[in-house]
């Protein structure tokens, strides 16, 4: 393999969870200090999505200095970005860093973002809607129209 192959720059994507106790308003701060890893590695950004609130399927824990986080919520977010391979490690060591961070993963992904949590997130609120709405014309006794709503 030459080195121009070794170098060719690839897509990654950087997902993130940030302490819950971090107040909201210092998420945008959490955010500029990855940007600030990202941009000072070389990386070029293609596309991200702020940090979202979530509840995590698990109880995740993390220790900074003597103090223990144990959490089961967190923020959710990501960055796109492309770089070559032999930057990826600099990245890594360096968001490992950042104390507000409680996971987070790299992963090689296609240029093209076909999925938001954001979108994820409003087609869940619109299906508990429906949901709701079919429940309702269950308890009226509209029995046809629940089935046409919960197969859409």
């Amino acid at each position: 393999m030459s080195t121009t192959e070794d170098h060719k720059a690839e897509v990654y994507e950087l997902g993130y969870l940030v302490l819950p106790s971090i107040p909201e308003d210092s998420l945008p701060n959490v955010v500029s200090n990855i940007k600030s890893v990202l941009k000072k590695a070389g990386v070029n950004e293609i596309a991200g999505e702020d940090p979202m609130h979530i509840d995590l399927a698990y109880t995740m824990s993390k220790t900074v200095g003597a103090r223990k986080y144990v959490a089961n919520d967190a923020y959710l977010g990501w960055v796109k970005f492309d770089t070559t391979p032999d930057k990826i490690s600099s990245v890594k060591d360096s968001v490992e860093k950042i104390e507000e961070i409680l996971r987070f993963l790299i992963i090689k992904t296609p240029r093209e973002t076909s999925f938001t949590f954001a979108e994820a997130h409003k087609r869940e609120v619109e299906r508990e809607a429906k949901l709701e709405e079919a429940e309702a014309q269950l308890e009226a006794g509209e029995v046809k129209e629940v089935t046409e709503a919960v197969v859409e």
